[in-house]
Parts: structure tokens; sequence; C-alpha cells
């Protein structure tokens, strides 16, 4: 990802956002979700060897990838606990379905690889049919379910 690619991927996260917030009440969107979304991106790339990537078609930026090195604790064996892990992937939705998330997908694959890590991991909400179906195509499986209480 280079500065130039930053308006095009706020609008990505504008529509990540959007969707999000259509399946969970708790998420937030607008301009300055997807702006917070992006910085935070950028923060934890930098704080943990990750990087920004985005996938473009005909010089046009359809789709988003962030990711960063993490360990797992002591619950998971020792050569699987450096991983990688995705914080945010989105395509425009007038690409989704033509493999750009594949793409994207693939190259976080080799970002883990040359990092040395085994695994790579990410947080998908629940009800996000789409991405659950392109994440297992892209040979994911579920290792974990988070959940959430929201208290008053």
């Amino acid at each position: 990802m280079t500065e130039g690619d930053e308006t095009a991927v706020l609008g990505l996260l504008l529509e990540l956002t959007g969707h999000e917030a259509s399946l969970n009440p708790a998420r937030t969107t607008g301009p300055a979700a997807a702006q917070a979304c992006l910085a935070d991106d950028r923060e934890k790339a930098a704080a943990h060897g990750g990087t920004l990537f985005v996938a473009e078609q005909a010089g046009e930026v359809v789709g988003y990838l962030a990711l960063r090195l993490e360990r797992t604790g002591p619950f998971v064996h020792e050569h699987l606990r450096d991983h990688v892990y995705i914080e945010n992937i989105v395509v425009a939705a007038s690409q989704r379905g033509t493999g750009v998330g594949q793409a994207l997908l693939a190259q976080a694959e080799r970002f883990a690889r040359a990092s040395g890590c085994k695994v790579i991991q990410l947080g998908v909400l629940t009800g996000n049919e789409m991405a659950l179906k392109a994440y297992r195509r892209a040979g994911f499986d579920s290792f974990a379910l988070e959940m959430a209480k929201v208290l008053d």
C-alpha cells in the first residue's frame, strides 16, 4: 500500500464497516470509523512487524488487507505459536467473488511463510456467510469462537 492508495482504502473500509454494522449493532461505521480502522491497522502493523497490502485491477484499488505478527500463549504447541494475524480484509462489493480476496489471502500466506510462521489467524463476524465461505475456500478451518456479553 502506498500513500496514494489511502483514499481508495478508506472507501473500502467504509464499505467494510457498513457491512459489519449490518451484521452486528455493536460495530461502528461512517468515515470516522474507516479512518480509525486505517490508523489502527497502520499502528498495529508498525508495532508488530506487519504490513498493509492492496489489490489492484486496471490501476484501481479493489481490495485491502492488513496483517501483523503475533504469538499465541502456551496453550498451543510451540511450533504453532508464532502466527500472522489478519486484522482486516475487504474486497470492493463490485469485485466480490472474482478471486481478489483469494489473491489477498495468498499474499498473506506468502508473508507468513517468509516470516517463518506456520499459522494464519483471522476473525470473522457471525452471520458473515460470504466471508466464511471465502476463508474456508482458502483453507481456513474453525480454530476458536470468540464470544462477548455487552453489559449495561
